[in-house]
């Protein structure tokens, strides 16, 4: 079978069609080259102050980031030890309001008011052993967020430091021919 004249076939191998494959790949590439030309930013030799003043930027933010990730897993202790005492003190106070309740229920208004008293303290315990919960689940997910920048921001430095060794590598070495001006005798 001939194909009929002005009419325009697509290459195929095996009953595969070469066209979209062909797009695909284009588009690959094209999208490849210009994600690593556009990801150096630094190029020349003159661009490595620029670089430089970028890095120690980078380095100091690192640092201050390192700071405050101490400071975050030293209160994450604090914060264990107050909600373990919490929940130990809510549930010792717990039981002192419904002894306080079992003798109240004689009639006497002073055990009442006392086992009143001592149910708000009970519920103000184990309100406090929640918070303190709360609190050290808040600080766990800030110390992920700090890591997760620290990681980041060393992603940036090896990126500097990749260009910067671009940068080194595309330049011949600077050698110092110059002759000895103490000729050997």
């Amino acid at each position: 079978m001939a194909p009929a004249s002005g009419s325009s076939k697509i290459i195929t191998m095996n009953n595969i069609s070469f066209k979209p494959f062909l797009i695909c790949v284009l588009a690959s590439s094209t999208l490849l080259l210009s994600v690593s030309a556009q990801g150096q930013q630094y190029k020349t030799m003159a661009d490595t102050t620029r670089l430089n003043k970028k890095y120690g930027e980078i380095s100091l933010e690192i640092s201050k980031l390192n700071t405050k990730l101490i400071e975050e897993k030293n209160k994450t202790d604090n914060f264990h030890s107050k909600s373990a005492s919490s929940a130990s003190e809510a549930v010792s106070t717990g039981q002192a309001s419904r002894n306080q309740a079992e003798v109240a229920t004689n009639g006497n208004t002073t055990d009442t008011k006392k086992a009143v008293k001592d149910a708000k303290e009970a519920d103000s315990k184990a309100n406090d052993a929640k918070n303190a919960v709360a609190d050290e689940k808040s600080n766990n997910k800030k110390i992920n967020q700090l890591t997760a920048q620290i990681e980041q921001k060393q992603k940036l430095l090896r990126d500097l430091d990749s260009q910067r060794a671009a940068i080194l590598a595309s330049y011949p070495p600077v050698s110092n021919n110059k002759p000895d001006s103490v000729k050997a005798l």
